[in-house]
C-alpha cells in the first residue's frame, strides 16, 4: 500500500471540509485527513486516478480572513470503504499557493 511512502503525519479533520472540481463545479467529497503534502478524501463516487484537479476547499469557519482554499492535486489511489458505499481516495498536492498552505498549516497546528 502507499503507507510506506508517506513521510509525513496525517492529521484526523474534525470539520467538514468540502471538496469542489473547479474545473465542473461538482462536489467530490470531503476531507478525512489532511497535511501539506496532500489529503484525503471520502467521496459517494470513486475519483478518477493519476489525474489534476483544481480543487476548492469550503472552510466551515473564517480561517486568515478567508472561507475557502485552492489547490491543485493528483489523485493517487483509491479503495472502498468498509461498507462499500463509499470511497477512500489520495491527493497529492501538485501546486498549492501560498495562502492556501498557511490555511493548512495553522489547522495542523491545531490539532
Amino acid at each position: 500500500m502507499h503507507d510506506e511512502r508517506r513521510r509525513l503525519e496525517r492529521h484526523p479533520v474534525s470539520n467538514s471540509l468540502e471538496v469542489y472540481d473547479l474545473s465542473n463545479g461538482h462536489h467530490l467529497g470531503r476531507v478525512v485527513d489532511l497535511h501539506v503534502e496532500g489529503l484525503m478524501l471520502l467521496s459517494e463516487l470513486p475519483i478518477e486516478l493519476n489525474r489534476q484537479y483544481a480543487l476548492q476547499v469550503n472552510l466551515p469557519m473564517t480561517l486568515n480572513g478567508r472561507r475557502e482554499f485552492l489547490i491543485d492535486a493528483e489523485s493517487l489511489w483509491h479503495r472502498k470503504s468498509l461498507n462499500g458505499s463509499q470511497y477512500w481516495t489520495g491527493l497529492h498536492f501538485t501546486d498549492i499557493p501560498e495562502e492556501s498552505r498557511s490555511c493548512i498549516e495553522k489547522m495542523v497546528a491545531s490539532r
